[in-house]
């Protein structure tokens, strides 16, 4: 059994200037593996997509409520409650969470305005609920 002269080609280009003990080395592991394990030694890995990292305001408002024991939900109805009250303004929005609360806000006030808000809720329980760690 010949080789064609592409396939010798390609054999002379992929083994390079090897020994022949490295290249007996090399068919034996041809022989032994599997085309997805030799495959797999051989490639480097592929690198995974990187997490995109969340909302910014959505992380500072977790870091600000963060006094406020409860679930994300509770914090984000307090939170909308409490940003109705200060710009007199009527809102209906059911948030599920702490992101979600942040999107339905922005429609309507800037990022400054729900920060703020955030940070005058818990200074404003603390005043009612007294000064301890953890705030409700």
């Amino acid at each position: 059994m010949t080789l064609k002269p592409a396939d010798a080609k390609l054999l002379r280009t992929a083994l390079g200037r090897r020994s022949r003990v490295e290249v007996r080395k090399i068919f034996k592991l041809a022989r032994d593996h599997t085309d997805k394990t030799l495959l797999a030694a051989a490639l480097p890995t592929p690198k995974k997509a990187a997490k995109p990292k969340g909302d910014p305001l959505v992380r500072e408002l977790e870091q600000t409520l963060r006094p406020i024991m409860g679930p994300s939900h509770e914090k984000a109805d307090l939170l909308i409650e409490h940003i109705a009250k200060t710009y007199k303004r009527k809102l209906a929005y059911q948030p599920k969470g702490l992101a979600d609360a942040t999107r339905q806000l922005r429609t309507k006030f800037s990022d400054d305005q729900i920060s703020a808000g955030a940070k005058s809720l818990v200074s404003h329980l603390s005043k009612l609920y007294g000064g301890s760690d953890g705030v409700v």
